[in-house]
């Protein structure tokens, strides 16, 4: 985990996987019967975790492969 000092050393826009060390994962995306909701699957069951989730807002969401 990081110190306060070095987050606050991170680029204001920081890569994801150098700096921040993350790995894409590809994510099964399934929609709920009204649309209102999504949930972000892992394509492996060992890969879903308590601590990995996703919770937001519809406005937030988007499409970055564009």
């Amino acid at each position: 985990m990081m110190t306060t000092e070095e987050w606050e050393e991170m680029p204001t826009d920081p890569d994801w996987e150098a700096d921040l060390g993350y790995e894409m994962e590809e994510l099964t995306v399934v929609r709920s019967s009204t649309d209102s909701q999504l949930i972000f699957l892992p394509e492996h069951e060992s890969q879903l975790g308590e601590e990995e989730f996703i919770v937001i807002h519809s406005d937030s969401l988007c499409d970055l492969r564009r």
